[in-house]
């Protein structure tokens, strides 16, 4: 009884000692505990679309961090994509000594990759009547970029605005849907 108490105690200690909320980050001069993930949301597709879309984000260098966003329709004939899945890479650059002391803020370039449906009008008569009655699902995956900037408040709550846009690689007998759109004014917490 002794050994299973001392065994669990043990164990306890030792997964307290890597459940750190910080993270030391070396840069070429400045080495400081910061805070290395973000969970944030979409505000104009929540509140105009009905498409809430929330994102992480985990900072893994003064100028990378890596992310994914989804976002899912409440309506469908409200927002056209049922829902989207976009993992993002984003290197931070620009600005002066001062900017770059926080990490993962200031202009950034992002690369994307989606996966998303989407709903489509089709015809109901291949023959030639402009009447939309029937909706379709797509599916569409492809890749992307984006620009955009953060900032980041001494409390830690992270505000970002970002646009840009990706191309569908995948072939639907859709005509049309080949771009998909990136763009957002975010609003989060980094913790």
């Amino acid at each position: 009884m002794k050994k299973t108490i001392l065994i669990l105690a043990v164990l306890a200690v030792s997964l307290s000692g890597f459940a750190q909320k910080t993270h030391k980050i070396m840069d070429w001069k400045i080495t400081k505990d910061v805070p290395l993930n973000e969970l944030k949301v979409n505000l104009p597709l929540l509140i105009f679309g009905t498409y809430p879309e929330i994102s992480y984000e985990r900072i893994l260098a003064s100028d990378i961090s890596i992310g994914a966003s989804l976002g899912v329709s409440l309506k469908k004939e409200n927002y056209p994509y049922q829902f989207m899945f976009t993992p993002h890479f984003r290197w931070f650059f620009g600005g002066n000594q001062k900017s770059m002391e926080k990490s993962g803020t200031g202009f950034f370039i992002e690369a994307n990759g989606a996966t998303y449906s989407r709903v489509v009008e089709t015809y109901p008569n291949p023959g030639g009547t402009n009447v939309y009655d029937n909706q379709k699902s797509i599916f569409g995956a492809g890749l992307g970029v984006a620009l955009g900037w953060k900032y980041l408040s001494k409390n830690n709550w992270v505000g970002e605005i970002y646009g840009g846009a990706g191309r569908n690689f995948l072939r639907n007998d859709y005509e049309g849907a080949e771009v998909y759109p990136r763009v957002g004014i975010s609003i989060g917490k980094r913790f």
